[in-house]
């Protein structure tokens, strides 16, 4: 295995640890922790995590099969997040949160998943420093790409660096690499998720961020990426992606950011094409009176499928939603998406297929604990697809935590 990424982290690492000096994103970092925080013990501050998702009743516990099979079902997770804060210049975070899928019929897909972070913060004079590594064992639900349950697990190290003020005009460099290894258990008759998908990614990118107004923050970025197959060396392709961003603060009538630009693949196996796209996300937030929020969101992406070597299939979604307080212990909500995928060859770029999917979501919550909230939500998701000859409903109701209200 190559271990440059270690060895790339464990600098970037020590460097954070004996460097020292003022910057805002530190400080942000620190009022944050401060903030959430639930016990404290000299500088250690400890924050209790609780994930409860799909706790509930659904009419079929797979995606892409016209047959139902319904069950009930639940995510619940308990984990620990701790985080350091020394000498008021250096940050270090780490959480750890198990959790359990339960199935109540089918037994056999009960299974744990575990959810693994640590990152460093620093800074001196001008740089600003951040670090990290995370570490995904999951025993993933159906979705999109895949229609059966799978297990994935995702090794993540990265690497920040800020050069200038952040009330100014300053520049950041990121690294990431990502290693990705899925379960050689046959999949949907025999077909071998490991041999086919298990890969590095390398990931290097430059933003120029500009802060205008009060605290919203407008980036152009550059990124370079490298996608390497340890089986499969004709899935084997490069990526660059440039965009333009909008990220606005988290106070204020309008929240959340968007982005757009450009995503371009290019496969090394010679039979294949590349690949030019739109590429983007937008989530915002507008907040009327204290009362009334309205959201939307949008996406656009470009990505190999799982399916077969020789093709890759884009997205396309967009949905909004608005959100009531009914009174100040009960808010209610509805959402609506609608999302497409096309899927092309690599060969001709020729349209093999076309799924669209359609999802609603309502919803009422209260006050649950701090800042949580604990919900419940029905929710229709709908998929048609032109190639498999698919259209039906699926329907799922039950409870949720979120950690806002």
């Amino acid at each position: 295995m190559n271990r440059t990424p270690k060895y790339l982290l464990f600098f970037l690492l020590t460097l954070s640890l004996t460097l020292s000096l003022i910057s805002d994103d530190f400080f942000q970092v620190k009022d944050t922790i401060i903030e959430e925080s639930r016990f404290k013990l000299g500088f250690l501050y400890f924050t209790p995590l609780l994930m409860l998702e799909n706790v509930g009743y659904t009419s079929s516990i797979y995606t892409y099969d016209e047959r139902e099979y319904p069950d009930w079902t639940g995510d619940v997770g308990l984990g620990l997040r701790a985080s350091a804060i020394i000498a008021n210049r250096v940050i270090l975070q780490a959480e750890d949160l198990p959790q359990y899928s339960f199935y109540l019929e089918n037994k056999n897909l009960r299974s744990w998943s575990n959810r693994f972070g640590a990152t460093a913060y620093t800074h001196v004079g001008p740089f600003d420093l951040k670090a990290g590594f995370r570490r995904d064992d999951l025993n993933q639900r159906p979705n999109l790409e895949f229609g059966r349950p799978y297990h994935l697990i995702d090794r993540n190290w990265t690497g920040e660096i800020d050069f200038g003020r952040r009330s100014g005009l300053f520049l950041t460099a990121t690294a990431a690499f990502n290693e990705l290894t899925y379960d050689d258990e046959p999949y949907l008759g025999g077909y071998n998720l490991a041999e086919s998908l298990n890969h590095r990614e390398n990931v290097f990118g430059l933003r120029l961020n500009k802060q205008v107004f009060t605290r919203t923050l407008i980036y152009a970025e550059v990124e370079r990426s490298a996608y390497r197959f340890a089986e499969r060396g004709e899935r084997d392709a490069d990526a660059q992606r440039y965009g333009l961003s909008v990220v606005f603060p988290e106070i204020g009538v309008l929240q959340g950011r968007f982005h757009i630009g450009l995503k371009r693949f290019m496969p090394a196996n010679p039979l294949f094409l590349d690949v030019q796209r739109a590429n983007g996300r937008g989530d915002v937030q507008l907040a009327l009176n204290d009362r009334l929020r309205l959201s939307g969101f949008y996406e656009l992406d470009t990505s190999f499928s799982y399916a077969a070597s020789d093709l890759f299939f884009d997205t396309s979604s967009f949905g909004g939603g608005v959100e009531v307080y009914l009174t100040r212990f009960l808010k209610g909500g509805a959402e609506y998406q609608d999302g497409r995928s096309k899927y092309h060859s690599l060969l001709d770029l020729g349209l093999r297929r076309s799924d669209r999917i359609r999802q609603q979501r309502y919803y009422l919550a209260v006050p649950f604990f701090g800042g949580t909230s604990l919900g419940f939500a029905y929710n229709v998701y709908r998929l048609t697809s032109d190639a498999l000859g698919l259209d039906y409903t699926r329907n799922f109701w039950g409870g949720f935590i979120s950690y806002e209200f």
